[in-house]
């Protein structure tokens, strides 16, 4: 029998809003995207106390986000950072824990990411630092754990057309060292929920909102240099995740965890909703930059890159480099990867608070706004020493 944990004894009547409402939260990986802005939707919502966690600083913007947010909501923020926001110390995790005594409920997203590390530094990143915040949870008495996981835990090398998270088990074999480790990390945590520590992992798909530094800059610049083309057919779909939409479904992910609930020590996606188009939608946004249409190059045969990447890898195996053009770049680019949310609608009652058709447009215009510029004078700049 799972126990009681401190905000809610049954199903939220306000799923998303209630665990945050007067709460103190502790966010591992509180500088990126995703962490950042459930912060300023935590203070939003009335949490009391957010204890931000980060290896890397918050910049100049976001301490002026996380400022504005703490003075329009007079909730409070502890900044833990570089060596007090080491993950893989656990000594500065239990730390953390201690910044405040009645934490409810920590959410845990911070991850090494991306294809270019090396094994052991995922492995200390993604497996053991979520070992660190789950001893802490438990030492310290945290009654709820919401893990950040991924859909590349359950990534076999093939379409992937509207399934569900049952019909999605994680593989035997992984495709990148990032899948294997945030599985290892999600598998720890499903583990760990007891009746005195309820856990939930939930993970989003292919994020994007204003500030994103991953996915939008590095496909729109390489867009801008003149170096990108559209992969095999064209006509592949995938699941998009606003951040707005994602921290809400954390949130509605931590409201899920009470006694009896049909969410516990359970996998769930959370996306926008409906597929989308990917090249075309990328295209939007390249062709919202002032760039050259996607569709007016040649496209390249995905047999002819996946020969590319292959002789990629080998050549960086010899050189001890990793190049970008790799075999699992290619399959993400080319296959489909679009998933059903009946789950995450059913048990954790989640519904998006933005709609592709707002956010999106939307998302282009601030990168045009907040990103162009830059690029543009970075180009400038390069033609000067040229």
């Amino acid at each position: 029998m799972f126990g009681l944990g401190k905000k809610n004894a049954g199903p939220p009547e306000k799923p998303g809003y209630e665990t945050a409402r007067g709460c103190t939260a502790l966010v591992t990986g509180s500088s990126g995207l995703c962490g950042a802005r459930l912060v300023e939707m935590l203070l939003e919502r009335g949490a009391k106390h957010v204890i931000c966690f980060d290896l890397m600083p918050p910049d100049a913007t976001l301490k002026q986000r996380f400022a504005e947010a703490e003075k329009k909501t007079k909730g409070k923020l502890t900044i833990l950072s570089k060596l007090e926001g080491d993950l893989t110390n656990d000594k500065a995790v239990m730390a953390a824990f201690e910044k405040d005594s009645n934490i409810d409920v920590c959410f845990h997203i911070a991850a090494l990411v991306g294809p270019f590390h090396d094994k052991e530094k995922y492995h200390a990143v993604n497996y053991e630092g979520t070992l660190n915040v789950i001893k802490a949870c438990r030492e310290k008495k945290v009654p709820k754990l919401v893990y950040s996981s991924s859909p590349s835990t359950r990534f076999t090398g093939g379409d992937i057309t509207g399934q569900t998270e049952d019909e999605l088990a994680i593989p035997n074999t992984f495709l990148a060292l990032y899948a294997e480790t945030k599985a290892m990390g999600e598998k720890a945590v499903t583990e760990a929920c007891c009746d005195t520590l309820l856990t939930v992992s939930v993970a989003p798909h292919q994020v994007y909102g204003h500030y994103d530094s991953l996915f939008l800059p590095n496909l729109l610049e390489t867009a801008g240099n003149g170096r990108l083309r559209i992969f095999g057919k064209g006509g592949n779909k995938i699941s998009m995740c606003h951040a707005d939409n994602y921290a809400h479904g954390l949130m509605c992910g931590a409201d899920a965890l009470y006694p009896g609930s049909p969410a516990l020590a359970k996998f769930y996606i959370v996306t926008d909703g409906a597929p989308v188009d990917f090249w075309k939608t990328l295209n939007q946004a390249v062709v919202a930059m002032g760039f050259t249409d996607l569709y007016s190059k040649f496209h390249l045969p995905a047999w002819f890159l996946y020969t590319i990447a292959y002789a990629a890898n080998v050549l960086g195996f010899l050189l001890n480099r990793k190049f970008k053009l790799n075999p699992f770049n290619v399959k993400m680019l080319t296959i489909h990867r679009y998933f059903s949310i009946q789950n995450a609608q059913r048990d954790l009652k989640y519904v998006p608070v933005r709609t592709f058709e707002e956010a999106w447009p939307d998302t282009i215009a601030w990168f045009k706004e907040n990103w162009l510029p830059g690029f543009l004078e970075r180009q400038r700049n390069s033609k000067k020493t040229d």
